[in-house]
């Protein structure tokens, strides 16, 4: 209850600095408070009784995610203009970006917040440079306050992560995966509780818990937790030991759709950087009162979240959310040198083999996600697998395909595009059972990817998304359950990624140390020194019965 002395003015500005004023209602409420406050401002009295606005605090969240290595910004083909930018992005560009804002950001008594949502270097020539340790010292002179742990870190085992953070200790963040001491991950912490402008906030780091079916088999070895049941842990644990948090941020390598679950779990959450679906998240997305953003993917781009909150009650005002697009190279005085000099050193050592032409393709490598259509892509990579081990089939993920480049020339930057991932060839003895339960579930969608694949032709019928599968076929023949057939696949999948857990049940193991891309590499190579280009199949495996 107020006093009844109290004017009715006062009241109102008491409500206005107390209240949590969404950025909708704010140009209404100024409106019809604007009134009053003419009144209270020409009155002495009133100016004796009213308090004072709110001092608020400004604070500016940058984030990216899925940055993949990505040193090369990238053709901006995704912006409409009709002067369109030639390119946008890289790393370079946005260590310059988050240097002019922390610039900017002192000079206005704002504070600043920088994370990452993980995926830091698989995925270019670049970051693939001595296992990722180039891209990890690239980001330590980028000003990230905190990184989250994402599933490509693991992508050479625990143990190589473990040995990167001990050269280069990036302030990395995993709280849902332990080892089997109960600890966490040497070099990680679960959270951390950071003070800015007497805001107390608690950055918590989370990976999907898909992560053993995508990574490393090592990372089977970690005990995983589901983000929801950390973060209730890590609540409970803070305030059993009375530490006093403002603001909950968790940073995580989830994907959205379990960002919204979280969300659902902790309805309290005002804010979640996400990443791992490369989701490109304009202005945000709310989940309830939580507001989800991701930034794309490949440094495209940079996230930024405006958030303004009461500095006397630490409750949040509003918040804003975009994307800040970089184009064109830092002007003098905007960049970082050392992260130029370090980006330039690894894009030296990577074009001594990367930039060499060692072919042509006469047909596009086109790649797609229609449940009804193989591509020329995966027709290419998985003929050439089948070839080589002499199998009858050969099976591919469509997830391990990263991108199609058009018909000309081609470089080993081109390949590394295409296939980034170090996955050689493993050969197995499967029954017909085995073979057909994995390929029907992930044509029919139940599979964690879809498949591409040579030997086999697969008659459906439409039935919405995904297809029915009618029979599988061999040479022409439908699959018996009881035969064996030799199929190859490569060694991500032959190792139970994606949880395709029938190549592990499969007998007659052999391994070959032969890398995809080298088989893609030598391929072209032939046919160039002939004088011809390669030309792929693309063909429909897919019949589709009416």
């Amino acid at each position: 209850m107020y006093p009844a002395c109290w004017p009715l003015e006062a009241i109102l500005l008491s409500h206005l600095r107390t209240m949590r004023i969404r950025s909708f209602f704010a140009p209404l409420m100024g409106a019809l408070l604007l009134p009053f406050l003419i009144i209270a401002a020409s009155s002495e009295a009133a100016q004796d009784g009213a308090a004072q606005a709110p001092e608020k605090l400004h604070l500016i969240v940058l984030h990216t995610n899925d940055m993949h290595g990505q040193v090369v910004p990238l053709p901006a083909t995704w912006v409409k203009d009709q002067d369109p930018p030639p390119t946008s992005g890289g790393l370079n560009r946005i260590g310059a970006y988050i240097k002019r804002t922390r610039d900017a950001a002192a000079e206005e008594g704002a504070e600043i917040l920088v994370v990452d949502g993980g995926d830091w270097y698989q995925g270019t020539p670049e970051g693939g440079l001595d296992k990722g340790l180039g891209i990890l010292k690239v980001m330590m002179l980028m000003g990230y306050d905190l990184v989250t742990v994402g599933n490509h870190e693991f992508d050479h085992g625990v143990a190589h992560f473990e040995e990167m953070l001990k050269s280069v200790p990036l302030p990395a963040l995993l709280a849902n995966a332990r080892t089997k001491t109960g600890g966490t991950i040497p070099g990680t912490g679960e959270y951390s509780v950071l003070e800015r402008g007497g805001l107390s906030i608690c950055v918590v780091g989370m990976c999907s818990v898909q992560t053993p079916e995508m990574s490393h088999v090592s990372t089977r070895d970690l005990e995983w937790e589901e983000p929801a049941d950390t973060l209730t842990r890590i609540k409970k644990e803070l305030a059993e030991r009375e530490v006093h948090v403002d603001f909950w941020l968790p940073v995580t390598h989830c994907g959205v759709y379990d960002d919204k679950k979280l969300a659902k779990a902790h309805p309290d959450l005002e804010l979640i950087v996400g990443g791992h679906t490369h989701t490109v998240l304009h202005k945000g997305e709310r989940e309830g009162r939580t507001l989800i953003v991701q930034a794309g993917s490949k440094a495209r781009s940079i996230g930024r979240v405006d958030l303004w909150f009461d500095a006397e009650t630490k409750s949040l005002l509003r918040g804003e959310a975009r994307l800040v697009n970089l184009y064109g190279e830092p002007t003098e005085g905007e960049g970082v040198p050392a992260i130029t000099a370090a980006c330039d050193e690894l894009l030296r050592r990577s074009a001594i083999a990367m930039d060499k032409v060692i072919g042509r393709l006469d047909g596009a490598l086109g790649r797609g996600k229609d449940a009804y259509a193989t591509t020329a892509s995966g027709n290419l990579i998985t003929d050439l697998m089948r070839a080589h081990a002499g199998a009858q089939v050969a099976i591919h993920n469509r997830g391990g395909i990263r991108a199609g480049i058009e018909a000309g020339e081609v470089t080993r930057r081109d390949l590394f595009r295409i296939l980034p991932f170090d996955n050689n060839l493993v050969t197995l003895t499967m029954t017909g059972s085995q073979l057909t339960d994995l390929l029907t579930r992930s044509l029919e969608g139940r599979g964690r990817s879809g498949l591409e694949f040579s030997g086999i032709v697969a008659q459906v019928k439409r039935n919405g998304r995904y297809p029915t599968v009618v029979a599988l076929l061999v040479d022409g023949q439908k699959i018996v359950p009881t035969q064996e057939y030799k199929v190859t696949t490569n060694s991500f999948l032959a190792n139970g990624g994606d949880a395709y857990i029938e190549f592990q049940q499969a007998r007659e193991r052999v391994t070959d140390p032969i890398l995809q891309r080298t088989l893609l590499e030598n391929a072209l190579a032939k046919e160039w020194k002939e004088g011809r280009g390669l030309t792929p199949s693309a063909e429909n495996r897919f019949v589709i019965l009416p």
